[in-house]
């Protein structure tokens, strides 16, 4: 018999290591450009907390379950601070080519002159 037997995740928990593994690749493909890969991670992120949102009341977690869940979370937030500090400055960029676009359509159908 052993001393030491490590209880099984619960549901949550288990949410939780899927949603920090998404959060590596998703800031891997950010860190990377990669704007496809990184779009599909988020539909399945997002898919990932809708599931968590639903399951049934759990049990009271132990304290050793709400310490790995607590530096899960906290993980995942440093993950998604830092996709926000890649992707910020392409979403202001691509605001601005998206500005300059709708200025040029609206010239070209004032004065019907392409510019």
């Amino acid at each position: 018999m052993h001393p030491f037997k490590p209880e099984a995740s619960s549901p949550v928990t288990r949410g939780y290591e899927e949603l920090l593994l998404l959060s590596e690749q998703m800031l891997d493909a950010a860190r990377a450009g990669n704007w496809d890969a990184m779009s599909e991670l988020q539909q399945v992120y997002v898919a990932e907390v809708d599931q968590l949102r639903v399951l049934p009341p759990q049990p009271v977690p132990s304290a050793q379950e709400r310490t790995r869940r607590y530096h899960l979370l906290e993980r995942i937030l440093a993950h998604d601070a830092a996709i926000r500090q890649i992707v910020m400055p392409q979403m202001s960029r691509l605001e601005a080519l998206l500005s300059n676009s709708r200025r040029r359509q609206e010239l070209v159908q004032a004065y019907g002159v392409p510019v």
